[in-house]
């Protein structure tokens, strides 16, 4: 119980010590925001190309499905 209570203890305190992003631009210069804007803008590019991805394998997939289906009724 006193170990349980001791971890909370500092993960609550670990918490208040981080600051939020609007003093990125004093803590650096104002240059450190357009790092950020790359980094958000890099991070949306990657997710569009992934689901983009995920989007051509599943058109595949369905048309691999439709092809097998066509093919076994012209067995019959």
């Amino acid at each position: 119980m006193r170990a349980f209570l001791s971890l909370i203890l500092v993960l609550g305190g670990v918490g208040q010590a981080h600051a939020h992003l609007g003093h990125v631009g004093e803590l650096a210069g104002h240059s450190h925001w357009v790092a950020v804007g790359a980094a958000v803008t890099a991070a949306a590019i990657a997710a569009w190309l992934g689901k983009r991805k995920l989007d051509a394998e599943d058109a595949e997939a369905e048309q691999t499905i439709e092809d097998d289906g066509e093919a076994a009724g012209a067995e019959a």
